[in-house]
């Protein structure tokens, strides 16, 4: 009969094993959305255009958050520049974006703190042979105890 010595190094042993399985398999981020819960979001009104203008939205809890593209034409296939404006500093922000008209895949766009409540990045659309996609960016506060969003809608023609 074994020893109570092996009986807990193979306690230890399976509690190694399960840890190291837990690590491997259970994503940070799955975790994060599952402690602060589902994003709500808000959305902009019709009457705003991004290739006008930036468009601005509240979100529940008072937060003002702009979002303006450039080159106003918003290209297919070349560089966009993404600028975030915020009425509070935030720890990350992230972008969001996919085609509302056609699986064109989901883009994400890491926005850099350039400065006080301004975050920008770069990101590129794909170009598809239909033309006149309609894109949704969704901008993501993800914050501590909960996570907000607004939801852009803009129109690529080619």
């Amino acid at each position: 009969m074994p020893s109570l010595r092996f009986f807990k190094w193979l306690a230890l042993e399976i509690i190694a094993v399960l840890l190291i399985g837990a690590y491997i398999l259970i994503d940070s981020d799955d975790v994060y959305r599952w402690w602060i819960g589902d994003t709500h979001f808000a959305q902009v009104t019709n009457d705003c255009d991004l290739h006008m203008s930036a468009c601005e939205v509240t979100l529940k809890d008072g937060t003002l958050l702009t979002l303006d593209i450039e080159p106003k034409e918003i290209p297919l296939m070349k560089p966009l520049h993404f600028k975030v404006t915020s009425s509070i500093d935030l720890p990350s922000l992230e972008i969001k974006l996919f085609a509302t008209n056609m699986n064109m895949g989901l883009h994400t766009i890491k926005l850099t703190h350039t400065s006080q409540n301004t975050y920008e990045g770069e990101g590129m659309l794909p170009t598809c042979i239909m033309g006149n996609m309609i894109w949704q960016a969704n901008v993501i506060l993800n914050q501590t105890t909960r996570s907000q969003g607004a939801i852009f809608t803009f129109k690529t023609d080619k």
